[in-house]
């Protein structure tokens, strides 16, 4: 896209000339499952729940035999050592159940042509996540090494390009001309296989009636509101949902100096806005980048790389044996 039309605007420069409201208010409100989550640690719960049921049993035990038999010694150090056992499970379990939710919104700000007094500019939201869980269990820990030591941080990044024209004559007069965004309708929120080329153009009209959009699955892809309840088993799966929405203390512009501290050129993340709204039959521009699955591919690469199994893996025990060539290997990629 080395073509583009769009220039990249400086953030304070835009609020200055235009209105910070603009920036909030064209911000798009979504929903986000509360049960977007880690992937947590049942086992440690189902144990911990069949000691504590064990340890009451052999309480009521002794004090039952307590006439016939009773060694104090004996007694407070099986309760003791049960007790302990039973706050490392339920501790490892709470540590394991972490929600996923969103954390700010970055923004870049790009104008485009000015035509007949009508300029045109790109807003370009990055809703932040605190983390992604892959559905699958083993993938998942390979893919929070990368982020560990090649991004150096877990957070998610997701992007809505949010299209605008203001007249030039009255600089606050501005309407919003439509979103695009990898579009999930229809796909299961924990379904391993994604489509990073669905990006789509909305209009305006599509927000109306506080039809949100809404995270569509756990790589954090988005759809509509009315799409979700059309999707009685997603709705209600993943229910509760949440509305997030923006204010001026959770947007903020996302500079070329933070880029590099977040590693973004690893991110393959294209920034440059993907539609030319001056021209005809905008809407119907598709979007496509080889380099839209680089971390997956990664993922992949490194198992079939390091992990020696004959079959596909899902659970941690299928390759906790080569985590740390895995590690080692992240670490030569990162330099």
């Amino acid at each position: 896209m080395s073509d583009s039309e769009w220039t990249k605007l400086d953030f304070q420069s835009f609020v200055d000339k235009y209105n910070k409201d603009i920036v909030v208010k064209s911000a798009p409100t979504f929903l986000y499952s509360k049960k977007d989550k880690e992937h947590e640690a049942y086992n440690s719960l189902i144990a911990f729940f069949f000691l504590l049921g064990f340890m009451f049993i052999y309480i009521a035990l002794t004090i039952f035999l307590m006439p016939v038999y009773y060694n104090v010694i004996l007694f407070l150090v099986i309760v003791i050592i049960l007790s302990a056992t039973n706050s490392i499970l339920i501790i490892n379990f709470l540590l394991t159940n972490v929600p996923i939710k969103p954390k700010e919104n970055w923004i870049e700000i790009y104008k485009g042509k000015n035509i007949n007094d009508i300029i045109y500019f790109c807003l370009v939201y990055y809703p932040i996540f605190s983390g992604k869980c892959h559905p699958n269990k083993a993938k998942n820990v390979i893919y929070k090494l990368y982020q560990k030591e090649v991004l150096q941080t877990k957070i998610d990044i997701a992007q809505i390009e949010v299209y605008i024209k203001l007249k030039s004559t009255n600089e606050p007069d501005y309407s919003i001309i439509g979103y695009f965004f990898q579009y999930g309708k229809g796909q299961r929120f924990n379904d391993e296989e994604i489509n990073r080329h669905s990006w789509r153009f909305f209009p305006y009209d599509r927000n109306l009636n506080d039809n949100y959009l809404a995270i569509a699955n756990w790589d954090h892809q988005f759809e509509w509101l009315d799409d979700l309840e059309l999707d009685y088993d997603k709705l209600h799966n993943y229910a509760p949902w949440v509305i997030q929405s923006w204010n001026e203390q959770n947007i903020k512009p996302l500079t070329e100096i933070f880029k590099k501290k977040i590693m973004w050129d690893l991110r393959k993340i294209e920034s440059l806005p993907k539609i030319e709204p001056w021209k005809p039959n905008f809407n119907a521009t598709s979007f496509e980048s080889f380099k839209a699955y680089k971390d997956l591919q990664i993922v992949n690469e490194v198992i079939e790389k390091f992990v020696k199994y004959d079959k596909e893996i899902k659970k941690i025990k299928d390759i906790k044996k080569d985590l740390f060539k895995i590690k080692a290997y992240f670490r030569d990629l990162k330099t």
